[in-house]
């Protein structure tokens, strides 16, 4: 009968295998997406990179004190990356991300029921997510080598292994024009270190949209100066 000590070796050989056979693979576009209709405003940020911006000057963004969040969007080009998440899965993290956007954006930025002049609205495209090998991921976590590489990916900004990330565009109008100010393509993954996001493909698509979603508030704050003065 094999005990429990024998039973965890095992599986953290198995997990330090992992570690060092799984090749990072790398996730590169030559192109914005093509069925974006901002795609043909962005430019590349470097070469290689999944990261595409196309942004009007700072001044254009101080005028506006209130957000409208559109409901995110699952894209349906032919260069969408879903690998394997289904339609209903696509769905679910759309309202997922929504959510997320809608309430970190309130603490700053008030929804007017309607376009106002200082209205900005805003548009999130799921352009693709690679799943979460669920399980496997956080034993990659756990173990003494598997916390030591997740925390130098962690200082690098790098993917966890077996981590799944999202790819997505942001949009900013001017609500009552429909005028383009903003846009981007990111690829976003969860810290390494947040073992919770381990444990699920859902669980990574949570933590990525509370990570996007501060991150634009506070991004939006410093375009519009708005809360950045009270600070």
């Amino acid at each position: 009968m094999i005990g429990p000590k024998v039973i965890a070796s095992r599986l953290g050989l198995s997990v330090c295998l992992v570690l060092l056979a799984t090749p990072v693979v790398a996730q590169t576009q030559d192109h914005a997406p093509v069925a974006l209709p901002s795609g043909k405003a962005m430019t590349q940020d470097r070469p290689g990179s999944e990261s595409w911006t196309y942004a009007q000057p700072t001044s254009r963004f101080v005028k506006y004190r209130t957000v409208i969040v559109d409901p995110t969007v699952v894209y349906q080009g032919a260069d969408a990356q879903f690998e394997g998440i289904e339609p209903q899965d696509r769905q679910k993290f759309a309202g997922i991300i929504t959510q997320e956007l809608r309430s970190e954006l309130a603490k700053t930025f008030p929804a007017p029921a309607r376009a106002q002049a200082d209205t900005l609205r805003l548009r999130v495209t799921i352009l693709g997510a690679q799943g979460t090998k669920g399980g496997l991921a956080t034993a990659t976590r756990v173990t003494p080598l598997g916390f030591a590489t997740s925390a130098v990916k962690s200082a690098l900004g790098k993917r966890g292994t077996l981590t799944g990330s999202v790819l997505y565009s942001v949009e900013a109008f001017d609500a009552q024009t429909n005028e383009l100010l903003l846009a981007a393509v990111r690829r976003r993954t969860p810290d390494p270190l947040d073992i919770p996001a381990t444990l699920s493909t859902t669980d990574t698509v949570k933590a990525v949209a509370r990570d996007f979603a501060n991150s634009a508030r506070r991004r939006l704050e410093e375009l519009t100066n708005v809360g950045t003065q009270a600070r």
